[in-house]
């Protein structure tokens, strides 16, 4: 084949596909003319005003329930509080407990935010717990549990005073100092606990040291085995980190350690037994020592029928 005859034939195939190309059309399938463009403003002023219709709706249907609430139920007098009752057993009194609540006969006890009223009674450091409850007519009960004070805790340090000096401090058995209002009989004759490197005093809130705690434990066992209140335990003293002086009525002083209270316990209760029996007037007795425990008496003490530990002379006095 010729040159010429390929040369006519690429050519003739050029020209084909420029005809088919101008005989190709795209068809704009959103056409912008006047007509369509005032359709479309029509129908976005249709949905705006539909829009606007349904939110005045819903703005009027809101408005005639808050009106229905505040009318039906806010103001209505069935729900206003009428009465409140105070369960509790303490120092604080009901009207003490009522004002601290901070509410008036005008709450409405719908609205009334129970955590909060609770709160606020639990801030008081009388107070370990508090539940409430409402019935709606009017009535609230309070469930208060209190903190019932155990013994007298002493500190210079934080001006924690005996309990004639006006400045004067409870604790409970939980180790939290509890504010003494009124001093009655009963508090006067609880115990103290004197401990002058006292960390903190926060009243209601337990303290860390683990000395008040371990008082808190032997004063408790030592009352326990308080016979007539023959030996009445009158204060602990805690002197240093690892012992407890407790001094009963009588002037008898007994050391025991801080830690193992339980075989001290037992010592303690075979000699104050053997005391009893014979009727030592004990002076001390000194528990940290776990043989051959130290004892001194007031007057020389009847120990016919004895094995003594040590036979050797001693102050008369002494053992």
């Amino acid at each position: 084949m010729s040159a010429a005859k390929k040369g006519s034939k690429k050519t003739a195939k050029r020209s084909t596909r420029k005809r088919r190309d101008s005989d190709t059309h795209v068809i704009d399938y959103q056409p912008e003319s006047p007509v369509i463009r005032e359709h479309e403003a029509v129908e976005r002023r249709r949905r705006g005003f539909r829009t606007a219709m349904w939110m005045i709706a819903a703005m009027i249907i809101i408005g005639l329930g808050w009106v229905t609430w505040h009318e039906a139920l806010e103001k209505n007098s069935q729900f206003l509080l009428k009465a409140v009752e105070v369960n509790t057993e303490g120092t604080l009194t009901r009207e003490q407990i009522v004002a601290a609540t901070g509410l008036t006969t005008a709450t409405n006890l719908l609205t009334m935010n129970l955590r909060e009223v609770r709160a606020r009674i639990e801030r008081l450091p009388q107070v370990k717990s508090a539940v409430i409850h409402r019935d709606y007519h009017g009535q609230l009960t309070l469930d208060v549990v209190q903190r019932l004070p155990v013994a007298w805790i002493e500190c210079a340090k934080w001006k924690l005073m005996e309990p004639l000096s006006g400045k004067g401090c409870l604790m409970d058995a939980e180790g939290a100092p509890v504010p003494c209002d009124v001093i009655t009989k009963q508090s006067l004759a609880m115990p103290r606990i004197q401990f002058p490197a006292l960390s903190e005093a926060v009243p209601g809130k337990a303290v860390p040291d683990l000395q008040v705690h371990a008082a808190l434990r032997l004063m408790q066992e030592l009352q326990k085995r308080d016979e007539g209140g023959r030996a009445k335990l009158e204060r602990i003293e805690i002197p240093n980190a690892w012992s407890l002086v407790a001094h009963f009525a009588g002037e008898a002083k007994i050391i025991f350690g801080v830690d193992d209270l339980e075989p001290q316990l037992a010592r303690f209760d075979r000699f104050i037994h053997e005391a009893r029996a014979r009727k030592w007037r004990v002076a001390t007795l000194n528990l940290l020592a776990r043989v051959n425990t130290p004892a001194t008496f007031h007057e020389p003490p009847d120990v016919t029928g004895l094995n003594l530990a040590d036979t050797a002379a001693t102050t008369p006095t002494a053992r």
